[in-house]
């Protein structure tokens, strides 16, 4: 007689919903007999959900953290990114102060896969970084409202995807079979953001169908929603470190440069789902469905900042206080930009598929799945006001803020005379007003346009085949399975950025508005002072920076046709990536109580791309007209073909009644960024050469300005004869030729299942090789280094020797190990019925609490050419904790939530062994940049949730969020010559209520 491998409480077992399939004829009677005590009573509710999911955690084959609608298809959080916050092992990574993507176990969000119905999804975004292009995926465009379920699965088995090092998330849509029962609910609501001071509508119609004596179930959601946000913010520049200073013996790190932001947005969300589905008999099931999901964004970002940019001995910085973090200078210039983006993201699925039973104990599932996604950003838009070389500024920054100042010449020099100023100051030179909040004299100096086009497509195929034998012996079940999949990715991205004023003549055609605009002030446009205290100057109103781009775009729209502008080109791809996977595995009867999953899988995986050889070299180009001579040289295609094995072993024991041990010892990878992995070379800035005419003696051989060189700008066939790249640029090669990081991964879990109480005990560990590291600084001979031909025959301008070795590259390469390793905890307990009888008891009866915390620490080391010894991973969170403290009954129903996250690493400093010794002998840290380690900083927020029963099917509920008015802040590291910590960034969104309303009917 064949053992039980599971066990789940008949309660459980009646809240999770009915099983899809029946296999043996006392099984219907059962699930016929749950079935009807459902349809009589319908349990909402937290506790409901609560069950629902540790129910569903407690009978898969694999550890996982799993959040439930309850009975009436509630969840107890509004959207994906809340309900996922509050699982064990989780953070968040936020934009524009919503939940954007998900750390899990210590791991970034490129390697947490995320999935729908088991099923790939196309991804046309960025990801964490735009640029760089990671793997992760966006949550905030996919809303609960088309979710029926969210399984976190910690612990991979064989016949999952496992293309997940961190683990994965999927998502399950609503399914009319699962359900049961006829059922359709609407939802309104309202989001109201405390610092934009605007209302944010919503409404959801869901439905389920079932037709044809219930053989065919009909599953659909309608979801619309546009939410307003305003976000100040405080920002570092993104990708220079601060400098380090030296003056009258005394060394400073100081700001590079600093800009004060503010982000109005209103996103539009739509959401739609589909799925039919016949169940003609108890062995089969067919379905189709069909989702979609559409993002658009309507951005306008104004920004001003003051750029510095001192460097060690600039003669231009002429005051250092380190005691106050104040220091001082001229040369500074002051920088506005009012920035217009629309955007839209859309993301269509479609699935078709199955499942069989027959013979004795086989059972068959397959399905195809198509998917396209685009990223849309068709015409970004930005006018730039500056004055530059202000001859005074002060400037003070702290832990948490970056402030500045312009002043007088007569104060600076009082200031440098002194150590304090008590003059005031008066308009001089370089156009400021002091004491003026517009200003007037600001120049028109800048501007920008770009379009961009993101696709991803991706077609799927996967068969899985499955044999239960009743009396196997040891052999409860065999699994075999295989999956194919297609992507095809590209990017198209176009920008112009040009100085109106320079190439006026050439671009307006002769357009007397253009002419006349294209050298105009600020003081020429009307302006208004913006909502954010932070800023210090008006700004131009969007009805006059749209009048004047519209004037002035043909100058933009006529410069650089052929699109070989070095922004136009750099980020410019197409790729493709082919992978394949069988697998195998089995689960054996091993105790009683006990079974084990033993199993493998093997992964084959094609990618290809193609890019660019882009260089700036506009050394050369009349200011006035209207062509680039950039260099945009196509790549051929090139790319990297590998297989891996991937072996599992899963045992789970049913130690009793309420106890349930798991211990698994599994391997996975994460395949490389797409923008680390896809085939470019860049010069990351203008292109410097090197003159070898044996007739030039100048002192200066290498500039990136032939005329220090012996040359003169346009003297192109000169310039063709002698001049050669020089070998110490600075260059950004990808590398398709990286292998995907793999990992062995160890998990052991303790499960207790009472009655009104769950805890939970869980240790994982995973030791990762093959970790992808930025390598910077590091040398590569074109010849024989990189994973691709460089076309330098076709680079007429200048000559690249074929055996040139780059001193300078920074790329990516496969490194040394990682290793992650923690204990997660939960715990959660319900008081109903403990006290009903007590006078003053009573009122405490339905009192719950859910608390989880999660505790790890990683350490990787990332290579020589980067830091020395290791480092704590990016992303990881030492501590993550969470307490919700509630009180229900079958109308009304109160949480009180906050959440703890410590900091978290976000991006390392460079230190080699040399930069160390260099340190050593000037006696302080200059070169070993350990102080620009950038950290988020910890945050502790508090949420209020309630729901209240009106009437039978009808509730409302009321949502308080970030009720501290928490800020996102980052930060450097810093040290003791930058008094501590400096502010990298700070983002500000205020608090949120939202009021809603779920009407069943």
């Amino acid at each position: 007689m064949k053992m039980h491998s599971k066990k789940i409480l008949a309660l459980a077992i009646a809240l999770a919903g009915a099983p899809a399939f029946a296999q043996e004829e006392n099984k219907e009677v059962e699930n016929a007999q749950y079935d009807a005590a459902m349809e009589e009573v319908q349990v909402e509710g937290v506790r409901a959900a609560d069950i629902n999911a540790r129910a569903a955690e407690r009978s898969k084959d694999n550890f996982s953290s799993v959040v439930t609608q309850d009975d009436a298809g509630n969840f107890s959080d509004q959207n994906v990114a809340e309900l996922l916050q509050r699982m064990p092992g989780i953070t968040l990574q936020r934009s524009e102060g919503e939940g954007k993507f998900v750390n899990l176990r210590g791991l970034g969000a490129g390697m947490v896969s995320v999935r729908m119905d088991g099923g790939v999804m196309a991804n046309a975004g960025g990801g964490t970084n735009e640029t760089l292009e990671d793997r992760a995926f966006s949550l905030d465009s996919l809303p609960s409202d088309v979710l029926q379920s969210i399984e976190v699965n910690k612990s991979l088995t064989p016949d999952m995807d496992l293309d997940a090092i961190g683990g994965s998330i999927n998502v399950k849509t609503l399914s009319a079979l699962d359900r049961g029962r006829d059922s359709y609910k609407l939802t309104l609501q309202n989001y109201y953001q405390d610092q934009v001071a605007e209302n944010s509508p919503k409404a959801t119609l869901q439905g389920t169908n079932l037709f044809l004596n219930e053989t065919i179930g009909v599953a659909f959601t309608g979801s619309w929603e546009k939410r307003k946000t305003q976000g100040f913010q405080t920002s570092h520049h993104s990708n220079t470190l601060p400098s380090y200073v030296t003056m009258g013996g005394e060394q400073m790190i100081i700001p590079w440069e600093f800009t004060t932001f503010q982000e109005n947005a209103e996103r539009e969300r739509v959401a739609g789902l589909l799925n039919l589905e016949y169940q003609p008999n108890d062995n089969s099931r067919y379905h189709l469905k069909i989702n979609h999901t559409s993002y658009s964004d309507d951005d306008i970002a104004l920004r001003e900042y003051y750029r510095f940019n001192y460097a060690d001995g600039d003669e231009d910085l002429v005051f250092i206080d380190k005691d106050n973090r104040v220091f001082g200078g001229g040369d500074v210039d002051l920088q506005q930009q009012y920035f217009i983006q629309e955007s839209e993201v859309e993301t269509n699925t479609f699935a078709l598929g199955g499942e069989n039973r027959f013979g004795e104990g086989w059972e068959v599932d397959y399905e195809v799945v198509s998917s396209r996604s685009t990223n849309e950003k068709p015409d970004g838009r930005r006018v730039q006001f500056r004055l530059q070389n202000i001859p005074a500024a002060i400037a003070q920054f702290g832990e948490d803020s970056l402030n500045g100042q312009i002043i007088s010449d007569a104060q600076l020099a009082e200031l440098v005379e002194t150590g304090s100023i008590s003059s005031g100051a008066i308009s001089g030179r370089n156009g400021y007003q002091y004491g003026e909040v517009s200003q007037a004299n600001m120049i028109y100096d800048n501007l920008f346009l770009e379009d961009n086009l993101r696709e991803d497509e991706v077609d799927q195929f996967s068969l899985n085949l499955r044999k239960d034998w009743d009396n196997g012996g040891m052999l409860n079940y065999v699994k075999g399975g295989i999956k194919a999949n297609q992507r095809s990715r590209s990017n198209d991205k176009n920008r112009v950025s040009i100085i109106p004023d320079d190439r006026k003549e050439a671009g307006c055609n002769g357009d007397a508005v253009c002419l006349d605009l294209a050298k105009s002030t600020l003081g020429d446009y009307a302006t208004f002072v913006t909502e954010n205290p932070s800023f210090d100057h008006a700004f131009i109103t969007r009805a006059e920076a749209e009048r004047l781009i519209e004037a002035t775009r043909a100058i933009g729209d006529n410069y650089d046709v052929d699109q070989k502008e070095i922004d136009s080109t750099k980020l410019d791809y197409e790729l493709s990536e082919d992978t394949a996977a069988a697998y195998l595995m089995a689960e054996l009867q091993v105790l009683p109580e006990a079974t084990l999953i033993a199993g493998a899988r093997y992964e084959h995986t094609k990618f290809a791309s193609t890019g660019y050889m882009a260089l700036r070299n506009d050394r050369n180009e009349e200011s006035d007209g209207l062509a680039s001579l950039d260099i945009a040289v196509p790549l051929e295609e090139t790319g990297n073909d590998y297989g891996l094995f991937l072996p599992a072993l899963h045992y789970r024991h049913e130690l009793s009644e309420n106890l349930l041990g798991r211990a698994s010892i599994w391997t996975s990878f994460s395949r490389p960024d797409f923008g680390k992995s896809r085939g470019f070379f860049e010069v990351t800035d203008r292109v410097e050469f090197c003159n070898t005419d044996p007739a030039y003696t100048g002192e200066v051989k290498c500039s990136d300005d032939p005329n220090q060189i012996g040359g003169a700008r346009g003297e192109l066939d000169y310039q063709a004869q002698w001049f050669t790249v020089s070998p110490e640029n600075t260059v950004r090669i990808g590398n398709p030729g990286l292998d995907p990081m793999r990992s062995t991964n160890l998990d052991m879990s303790l499960s207790y299942y009472g009655e009104d109480t769950f805890l939970e005990a869980a240790l994982f560990y995973k030791d990762i090789s093959d970790f992808i590291v930025d390598a910077n600084g590091v040398s590569v001979n074109i010849n024989s280094d990189l994973p691709f031909v460089l076309p330098t025959d076709q680079i007429t301008a200048f000559q690249i020797p074929a055996d040139t070795t780059f001193t300078n590259v920074n790329t990516y390469l496969n490194g040394e190990g990682a290793s992650v390793y923690g204990l997660e905890l939960s715990y959660s307990q319900y008081f109903e019925g403990r006290w009903e009888n007590h006078n003053v008891g009573r009122w405490l009866d339905n009192i719950f609490i859910q608390s989880n915390l999660t505790l790890q620490t990683s350490d990787g080391k990332v290579g020589d050419s980067v830091r020395v010894g290791s480092i704590q991973l990016p992303e990881t969170a030492d501590t993550a904790a969470n307490l919700t403290l509630g009180w229900e009954n079958d109308d009304f129903s109160i949480r009180f939530i906050a959440n703890y996250t410590s900091e978290i690493l976000k991006r390392i400093g460079g230190c080699t062994a040399d930069d160390i010794a260099k340190d050593a002998a000037q006696g302080y840290a200059a070169n070993c940049r350990t102080w620009g380690d950038m950290y988020q900083d910890e945050a502790l927020t508090f949420d209020i949730k309630a729901t209240y029963r009106v009437m039978d099917g009808v509730r409302a509920y009321f949502d308080a969020v970030n009720l501290t008015d928490n800020v996102d802040q980052y930060y450097f590291a810093g040290n003791k010559d930058s008094g501590g910590r400096m502010l990298f960034n700070v983002e500000q969104y205020g608090p949120a209520v939202q009021v809603g309303l779920n009407i069943d009917f």
